[in-house]
């Protein structure tokens, strides 16, 4: 079935045999011997890029030419800005033992990728153009070498230009060529399988993209050392690999858009998979799978030290801070974790029983910026000892954080957990068991709560304005619900006061936060039956805005159901499931003599 093997093409990597021996060898090519570099090199590039010393890097970097694009422990990419035309220099380092002898047994990593191009290129694939190959030889052996490159102008790394560029066009002009580009890529994805290769990085910043005058993208594809090249490429290994770049699409494009690139890879290869839909659907849960193991790994990052947070201990007390905060702000606050509610500039916005929120200046990344300073008080002495059991509130709020940056949902951001332990407590389990938390997140500026705003302001509205403003606040609001459930996340509280408008309320998409994180839970999948709670309690909050009608409901509903990664379920089931669910919470509230919020 799914991995038999594809029935070859005209066009083969068996094919291209001819085209790699022309790689490097003259007349195309001349032989130049620097010190322990031996060059080969276009004609025309020689004398602007090797000087009696070899490789001109300092004569550049001196007269302001060379900038480093990405530099690690294996390699250096430069780019340099030559009357000539820009070039891309890579440096291919052997930092250890095994990149030595990779390098002995499997070829230069720059004459590789210099052969593949040329591959590409005989299939018709865009790619770079390689204008010289330096190689450093002891005896037989190889170690450090150069692959130097012509760039490729007027164009933009494919995920650069998704989220940065394409938002800057009208709608109209930006789903245009979100149209043409799932088409464009799918063809280049047929041709590179055609040809029996596989990129084992294949991502959209390996991509480079062009527009055109009349709107058509042009893309070309780069970083080729993970280029892998096979007899043919059964249908598993093509599902892998097309999972592999849905990857950065999956939650960055519409079901529409990764159904067109589908079509369209299927269309230029020529041939339909045994079963396209389960072809389909395997692509969608390899990629939810490996977006789950990701959404894990980056969710535990806020647990310890890394490159992202450092952990601080004192007598009696310890905390996690980002790493944009400076050690001596965390550690006066571990010190002393309640003088900011004492400080007289500080803000006092919520006093109860169980919290204490504040907002006040806090210097962050060297900049001053308002944070919200939030203070979880023990609303019972047994609430140290239930630590043993579940995590306490602050730290269920700061980890929540974290999962949700992790899957990308919209949260004011984490600073710093804070936990003071009960070093006076009674008898010694008790004195490493947190007995207040604390929580210092980013203040969203301007911002107001969903339900202050509907209170305060759609109340005041004429009734069209007021129309208008429902409709949009109610679709942003779907979608925010839905993407919090389709990245397996539920909120028990899920309130009007706990979802926060940032920027310009009147905007026709309003841009929507989560805060008061106490409530997140992960389940994957999230149940049916929590799903509707949390459809329930946002229903419950929003029950008295003015101006709501069933219609409303509907269209929010609707929408909320639109996403392809929930379960699929009628909008009739699950307005009656979250009536249902509504009422008995309403019962539940009157019996216990809870007010409503």
């Amino acid at each position: 079935m799914n991995g038999s093997p594809i029935e070859p093409r005209a066009t083969t990597s068996a094919s291209l045999a001819g085209g790699r021996g022309r790689v490097f060898r003259p007349p195309w090519w001349v032989r130049a011997k620097r010190g322990e570099f031996t060059w080969w090199i276009r004609p025309e590039w020689q004398d602007p890029l090797i000087g009696p010393d070899g490789l001109k890097l300092s004569e550049w970097r001196d007269r302001g030419r060379l900038a480093t694009v990405k530099q690690g422990p294996h390699r250096i990419v430069y780019r340099a800005d030559l009357p000539e035309g820009s070039v891309y220099v890579k440096h291919y380092l052997v930092p250890d033992a095994r990149a030595m002898l990779r390098q002995w047994f499997r070829r230069g990593k720059g004459r590789n990728e210099g052969r593949r191009a040329a591959n590409l290129e005989a299939i018709g694939v865009p790619t770079i153009t390689p204008i010289a190959l330096g190689e450093q030889r002891r005896g037989k052996f190889l170690f450090e070498n150069y692959l130097i490159t012509a760039a490729i102008v007027d164009t933009l790394p494919l995920d650069e230009f998704v989220e940065r560029l394409l938002p800057k066009y009208s709608q109209d002009r930006a789903a245009r060529i979100r149209r043409s580009l799932a088409v464009a890529l799918g063809v280049l994805t047929a041709k590179l399988h055609d040809a029996g290769f596989l990129h084992t990085d294949f991502h959209p910043g390996n991509i480079l993209v062009r527009i055109d005058a009349d709107d058509t993208p042009m893309l070309s594809m780069i970083d080729l050392d993970a280029l892998r090249v096979h007899r043919y490429v059964s249908w598993n290994d093509a599902r892998a690999n097309l999972a592999l770049l849905n990857h950065y699409f999956w939650m960055r494009s519409e079901l529409t858009d990764r159904h067109r690139f589908l079509s369209a890879y299927f269309e230029a290869r020529g041939q339909q998979p045994p079963e396209g839909h389960s072809f389909a659907r395997g692509i969608e849960l390899s990629t939810r799978r490996w977006a789950e193991r990701l959404w894990t790994r980056w969710g535990r990052r806020c647990r310890g030290s890394n490159k992202y947070f450092a952990a601080q201990h004192a007598p009696g007390a310890w905390g996690i801070r980002v790493r944009g905060m400076k050690t001596a702000l965390m550690a006066a606050l571990i010190a002393d974790p309640d003088a900011p509610f004492q400080d007289p500039a500080t803000t006092i916005i919520k006093q109860s029983r169980t919290t204490t929120v504040a907002e006040l200046t806090m210097e962050i990344g060297g900049a001053p910026r308002q944070v919200i300073y939030k203070r979880f008080n023990r609303k019972k002495w047994l609430d140290p000892l239930l630590a043993l059991f579940r995590p306490s509130r602050g730290w269920r709020a700061w980890q929540a954080g974290q999962h949700l940056s992790s899957r990308g949902l919209p949260t004011p951001q984490n600073l710093a957990f804070i936990a003071r332990l009960g070093k006076h407590a009674p008898w010694w389990p008790a004195s490493w068991l947190p007995r207040d938390t604390y929580v210092v997140t980013v203040k969203a500026e301007p911002s107001v709560t969903l339900g202050d705003y509907v209170r305060q302001n759609l109340a005041t509205m004429e009734p069209s304005a007021r129309r208008e403003r429902i409709t949009a606040l109610a679709a942003s609001l779907a979608l925010l619900v839905r993407s919090l459930h389709e990245r397996s996340v539920s909120h028990r509280d899920l309130k009007a006061a706990n979802i926060l408008i940032e920027g310009d309320p009147t905007s026709p998409h309003p841009s929507l936060s989560v805060i008061d994180l106490v409530g997140v839970q992960l389940a994957r999948p999230v149940p049916r039956a929590r799903r509707i709670q949390n459809l329930a309690r946002l229903y419950l909050s929003l029950e008295d805005c003015p101006g709501r009608t069933r219609t409303d409901l509907l269209r929010f509903l609707k929408r909320y159901n639109a996403g392809a990664l929930l379960p699929p379920e009628d909008w009739k089931g699950l307005w009656r499931s979250t009536a249902i669910a509504a009422e008995n919470k309403r019962r539940q509230n009157q019996q216990r003599g809870r007010r409503l919020s």
